[in-house]
Order: structure tokens, then sequence, then C-alpha cells
């Protein structure tokens, strides 16, 4: 359901962000209230999005070295989201709403496919994994059908934390937070939040066991990963 008054916190946030479209109804969809998707600010938010992510996915990787062609893409990247930390890498087709509105940490990649609505901020952390085809969707709408004559809607942020590793064609819903070091298997319908260290499978997801955390695999010298170098470079 939509929220009544706006997020301090979501909207601070979203202060520290490039390419936004800033205006009251802005505040007004990251912070899960009702708004008018049409407004003007809020329609050239999404066609400069629509222009960014077209240049990425369509990057020619023939007229480069790998090299090259990943420091294009990485800028590109940048110019398209929020923010972004280094070494990640999406591959493509990437389909956001807004692009502005995702923040993601360092060292994380995602597979072919990727669409992010993001009505709302979705928070990635470092180290996030994720298979083809994963939907992230912040926006929602009432069950209301005069909310929909009326053509109004809303979003709730989606957070996932560190080291995460989200199945291919999993779909997240709004308001969801995936704790530190989940797995969400293939497939995945993810209503509601899931806790830290959670193994989550099914539609709707659930929590059919929970793993060691990070600390507990350091601490354990028959762990076969516990010596392994923090990333391997081919």
């Amino acid at each position: 359901m939509a929220k009544t008054s706006k997020d301090k916190e979501i909207i601070d946030l979203a202060r520290s962000l490039e390419g936004t479209p800033w205006c009251d109804e802005y505040e007004k969809m990251i912070s899960g209230m009702l708004y008018n998707p049409l407004h003007p600010t809020l329609l050239e938010g999404r066609h400069r999005a629509r222009c960014l992510a077209y240049d990425f996915n369509n990057l020619n990787p023939n007229h480069g070295t790998r090299e090259q062609t990943d420091g294009e893409r990485a800028r590109m990247l940048a110019g398209l989201l929020g923010r972004v930390g280094p070494g990640t890498y999406i591959e493509t087709p990437f389909m956001p709403d807004y692009g502005c509105n995702v923040i993601v940490g360092e060292n994380c990649f995602m597979n072919f496919g990727l669409t992010i609505l993001d009505t709302s901020l979705v928070i990635i952390g470092n180290r996030v994994q994720m298979g083809p085809n994963v939907h992230i969707y912040t926006a929602g709408h009432e069950t209301s059908v005069l909310s929909r004559i009326k053509f109004v809607e809303f979003g709730h942020p989606i957070r996932i934390e560190d080291d995460c590793w989200i199945g291919g064609n999993v779909v997240i819903l709004p308001g969801v937070t995936i704790g530190r070091g989940c797995t969400v298997g293939a497939g995945a319908v993810v209503t509601k939040s899931l806790p830290p260290y959670s193994v989550a499978l099914g539609a709707p997801a659930k929590v059919v066991k929970t793993i060691a955390s990070v600390e507990e695999e350091l601490a354990d010298t028959a762990n076969p990963y516990r010596n392994m170098p923090d990333r391997i470079n081919s």
C-alpha cells in the first residue's frame, strides 16, 4: 500500500545520486506515496534513462580491445546509474526505468536481461551476483480500479545486502530487503524480506535453511574457500 507522507531518509539518500529528475512528484515517488507518473519532469527522467540504456546496450565490442570496451562500459554505466562502485559489471541487455535511483556497490556481477523498475531506490551492496533475467520491481499499484483510472501509482525501496546470490529468473517485489549472504534459488518470487544468510526457494520464496556467516566460515580451518584469494583473475 502507498504511504501518506514523505520518507526523509530515502529523500536524503537520493540527494547524493546522479541524474535524478528532482521535483515534488519525484520526492513522493521515491517515498512510497501515490504520485503522478506523467509529470513532465518524470517523463524526461525516463526518457534520459532510455537514451543512456540504448547506448549502453548497443556498444559495439568490435571497436576496441576488451580493456577499452570494459572501460567504456564502466563509464557509461556510471552515467546511467545513480551510483556504482568499481569492479561492477552488468551484461547487456540491461533495462532500468530511471537508472538514477539505482545504487550498486563494488565487484558485483549481473548477468543478461536484468530489469529494474526503480520507481523508488534500489540499493545493492558489494559482491552481489545475479543470474540471467532477474527482475527487480519497486513499482506498485493499489488494488483499487479507480486508482488505475486516475493513473496513480507508488513505489517502495528494495535493498539487497552484501554477498548475495540471486538466481536466474528471480522476481523481487516492492519493499523487500534481502539480508547479507542470502541465496535466492532460480525462479523464486521474493514477496517478503529475507534474514541474512538464508537460502530461499519458491513462489512465494520461503527460507529453507540458514547457512554459516562469513565470520563462521573464516573461523573454520576446514573450509575449502578460506585460503583462496579474494578475487580470482583469469
